[in-house]
């Protein structure tokens, strides 16, 4: 019987050994897993403040994107509203020279019939000649007329210039007012 108890004894002792070593076993894994749980916490958290970072510094990029929008905008709304202006003062200043091309076509086309019709004899060239003079001065007249048209142009547009840069100091000055308020 004695040696029945050893023997249960040892047996339950055994039984307790593996129980341990399965239990350590056990411990172990748990322990790495809890590790490895740590450690992807830790990156999920770094890649959370990267990503709020980042967040940060786009909205900061996108409120600086919608400003520059803005004034372009601005911009281009002011250079169509001169262009347009130009172009009217242009189409006007074209129907003038049109008109006075016209005219300057006609007296060539009245000198071309004249010579025909004067191409013998002095007495036709003289006629011829005066006749010739007198639209070489309406063609100086002309000339002169557009000379003239022309310089009134460049001063309406030197105008338009300085006016264009008074707005823009407006501009300025109510950009700043209103950025102090």
């Amino acid at each position: 019987m004695k040696r029945l108890l050893t023997t249960l004894l040892v047996l339950i002792s055994l039984g307790l050994c593996v129980v341990s070593i399965v239990q350590w076993q056990r411990e172990a894994r748990l322990r790495g897993h809890i590790v490895d749980l740590v450690k992807r916490l830790e990156a999920e958290n770094a890649l959370r403040v990267e990503a709020e970072r980042k967040v940060r510094e786009y909205e900061k990029e996108i409120e600086r994107l919608t400003e520059l929008r803005a004034e372009v905008e601005a911009k281009l709304v002011e250079v169509t509203r001169e262009y347009n202006d130009l172009s009217n003062d242009s189409v006007a200043r074209g129907i003038t020279i049109a008109v006075y091309m016209r005219e300057l076509m006609q007296l060539q086309t009245g000198l071309q019939a004249t010579q025909l019709a004067f191409g013998k004899g002095t007495e036709a060239i003289k006629e011829h000649n005066a006749t010739v003079s007198g639209q070489n001065s309406a063609i100086e007249k002309q000339n002169e007329l557009l000379k003239q048209l022309a310089r009134e142009r460049d001063a309406a547009i030197e105008k338009l210039n300085a006016r264009t840069r008074e707005f823009n100091e407006v501009v300025e000055k109510y950009n700043k007012l209103s950025k102090e308020r």
